[in-house]
């Protein structure tokens, strides 16, 4: 917001004599800035408080989320990823998450897939390269992601419940 208060005082106020007066300086005249101006600049200030006054889990939220990441290196791992993506819709209330697809090589051509979301994992299989079984597969891997998506805030809620916070005495 300060970058607004500056780009404000610079394009649209070219003869401020400080930031802090509500006139406006030109050669020796000093005039009353507009009305509209004042309320842009309380309700700048007004907004500014607000954001400061959150908590600290707010101010975490990640702005873009539900990023899908392919991290796959075989051609049964991209159809996999494919037909999961294909699957794919996000719980409506689901938030502050990024879900992660890798596949590891495992024997001959078998490979290990893992599904995580933030870093936890979510599901993992084997995966043969047969087209029905990966397509099977993927349906099962989006079933499972979608249900931890929508108990996710309830795990939470319950990890940072009153019974696993302690009172600081020891």
């Amino acid at each position: 917001m300060r970058i607004l208060f500056s780009i404000l005082f610079v394009f649209l106020l070219p003869g401020v004599a400080s930031s802090q007066s509500d006139t406006i300086r030109t050669e020796n005249k000093i005039q009353e800035a507009p009305e509209s101006l004042k309320s842009l600049i309380e309700e700048i200030k007004a907004s500014e408080q607000k954001k400061a006054g959150k908590d600290s889990k707010e101010d975490a939220d990640i702005e873009i989320d539900g990023l899908l990441f392919d991290e796959t290196k075989t051609k049964g791992g991209k159809d996999f990823y494919d037909y999961f993506y294909r699957d794919w819709e996000a719980p409506p209330n689901a938030k502050n998450y990024s879900i992660f697809l890798t596949e590891k090589p495992y024997r001959l051509t078998t490979t290990k897939i893992e599904i995580r979301i933030n870093e936890t994992l979510v599901f993992q299989s084997f995966l043969q390269p047969r087209g029905d079984y990966i397509e099977l597969l993927a349906a099962q891997a989006v079933a499972q992601t979608k249900r931890y998506l929508l108990h996710y805030e309830e795990i939470i809620r319950q990890l940072e419940g009153d019974d696993r916070s302690g009172t600081g005495i020891f």
